[in-house]
């Protein structure tokens, strides 16, 4: 398999963060099942990873009641050939991350993808592989440099400082790991009760280990409130 300049002779595994609840779009369903382009939204980002050459397995990860949904999904549109596990969910996306990452048998490489997040290109899967398979980094996430000037606020929403712009970031996915190292970061988090908003933030904990940013578009977004239905048009 090649990816860019390298060569990547490395198994990939992919999990596709599919379990949200879909409280702050105010939906009485998980929006990951809102329909976009005819498919569910999570299917966008399943669809890219089932054809992307350099995977070579899937975990879907969704909520309880919906297990039977998804296994019936994959079947119809023939995805079980990559699609190894559909795992249950956890009270909270790192405990479902988790969750998937402990059916994984044997990887060398995980990209974790939000299923929400219908805009993933071939372009972020290769780029982020390159970087952990050839330049001696431990992870690699796709994101952009913020646009606007960066406030800190306190409890009374008195700012406090102004950061400079040209160091900050908003994350998205993929976000690739070697998997040794994202494993135990999330079980060393589990033990010690860490919570973390994204699967970097527990890599970044440990002890010389490195995380490239590499910059994505800003049309990548995460489908979370109604306001960004505007993007499925």
């Amino acid at each position: 398999m090649y990816c860019g300049k390298s060569k990547i002779n490395k198994k990939v595994a992919f999990i596709l963060a599919a379990a949200g609840l879909g409280k702050r779009m105010g939906l009485d369903y998980p929006k990951q099942f809102l329909e976009y382009k005819g498919e569910p939204l999570f299917y966008s980002s399943l669809k890219i990873a089932f054809q992307n050459k350099l995977i070579d397995e899937i975990y879907i990860i969704t909520n309880e009641e919906n297990l039977e949904y998804m296994n019936k999904f994959c079947k119809e549109k023939e995805l079980f050939s990559k699609v190894k596990k559909i795992v249950k969910g956890g009270a909270e996306r790192q405990e479902s991350v988790y969750n998937a990452l402990r059916e994984i048998k044997n990887a060398d490489y995980v990209i974790i993808q939000d299923g929400v997040r219908p805009f993933l290109e071939d372009e972020y899967i290769e780029k982020t592989l390159e970087v952990v398979d050839d330049d001696g980094y431990d992870g690699a996430v796709i994101g952009v440099k913020v646009k606007d000037t960066v406030k800190l606020v306190d409890i009374d929403n008195e700012i406090i400082s102004t950061p400079a712009r040209d160091f900050i970031i908003l994350v998205h996915t993929p976000q690739t790991f070697k998997f040794d190292i994202i494993k135990q970061a999330h079980e060393e988090a589990k033990q010690r009760k860490i919570k973390a908003t994204d699967d970097s933030m527990l890599v970044e904990r440990m002890d010389n280990k490195k995380i490239k940013f590499i910059h994505g578009n800003y049309d990548n977004i995460k489908i979370t409130t109604k306001e960004d239905l505007k993007f499925l048009k």
